[in-house]
C-alpha cells in the first residue's frame, strides 16, 4: 500500500510542477503574442501610410498629364 501512496505522491509532485511550468509558458507566449500583434499594427499602419501616399501621388501625375494633354489640344 506503501508504494501506491509513493507513486501518487510522486504524480501529486509531477502535476504541481507541471502546472506551474505551463503557466509560466502561456504567459510567455501571451506576451510574445502581444508583442507580434504590436508590430504587425506597426507595419500596417506604415503600409497604409505609404499605400496613401502612393494613390495621392500617382492620382497628382493623372492630372497633370491630363491638364498637358488638354492644352495642347
Amino acid at each position: 500500500m506503501e508504494n501506491l501512496n509513493d507513486k501518487v505522491h510522486s504524480l501529486e509532485v509531477f502535476m504541481a510542477t507541471h502546472d506551474v511550468q505551463c503557466e509560466e509558458r502561456w504567459k510567455t507566449t501571451f506576451n510574445r503574442l502581444e508583442e507580434i500583434d504590436e508590430t504587425l499594427e506597426r507595419i500596417e499602419s506604415k503600409l497604409m501610410k505609404v499605400a496613401g501616399g502612393t494613390i495621392l501621388f500617382l492620382s497628382s501625375l493623372v492630372v497633370t498629364l491630363t491638364m498637358i494633354i488638354l492644352e495642347n489640344i
